[in-house]
């Protein structure tokens, strides 16, 4: 699958104008040590569909139980990685969790209707999967296109670690989660070894 869609690292220094491709293993800008963003080519998408289109799309996979698409995330894979063939998305649904009313915070606020988004509202009761689905696809990607990327790594107390080892046992990909000696509780300690 090609794509006219694509995204790319950029530093984050208005000096430096260092730009990357995004499947570049770097973490830091290699010309100032600055930090990157990821940058998406809007120009493309504007010109391939107009709002309204992109809505229809958007909201035509909203709520499918079609893989890739079910999930919150991916469900915008255009606007998300398009380096990312539909094929190596690694996805449990996230970001397609409900809206929980809050009524009684609303009057104390005087602010109308509210309602609360609950991210951890998950397999792994971590919020981190939002940005999980993303890096462990991208890291799919990469071991699919032959790139040398032998595990994936985190150190972590909690969420990140949860995240992680989830997606990396659904992706297959050998994960490795630091923990600190005598700083995790059972229930830290449970969340990624689960996985």
């Amino acid at each position: 699958m090609t794509t006219p869609f694509s995204s790319q690292f950029a530093c984050i220094n208005p000096d430096c104008g260092h730009t990357a491709a995004v499947t570049d293993v770097i973490f830091r800008c290699p010309e100032c040590n600055d930090l990157l963003e990821v940058q998406h080519d809007r120009a493309a998408w504007m010109s391939a569909r107009t709002g309204d289109q992109w809505k229809e799309l958007f909201r035509d996979r909203w709520g499918t139980v079609e893989r890739p698409w079910y999930s919150g995330v991916w469900g915008k894979h255009e606007w998300v990685l398009p380096e990312v063939r539909p094929e190596n998305i690694v996805t449990f649904g996230e970001g397609a969790t409900h809206l929980f009313p809050a009524d009684r915070l609303a009057s104390r606020l005087d602010c109308g209707p509210l309602w609360i988004k609950m991210c951890g509202d998950a397999h792994t009761g971590s919020f981190k999967d939002l940005g999980m689905t993303v890096l462990v696809s991208a890291v799919k990607q990469l071991r699919a296109d032959g790139v040398d990327v032998p595990a994936v790594i985190c150190a972590s107390t909690g969420d990140t670690s949860a995240a992680l080892a989830a997606y990396g046992a659904a992706a297959d990909i050998p994960t490795i989660v630091m923990l600190p000696a005598g700083k995790v509780s059972t229930a830290q300690l449970v969340q990624p070894l689960a996985n």
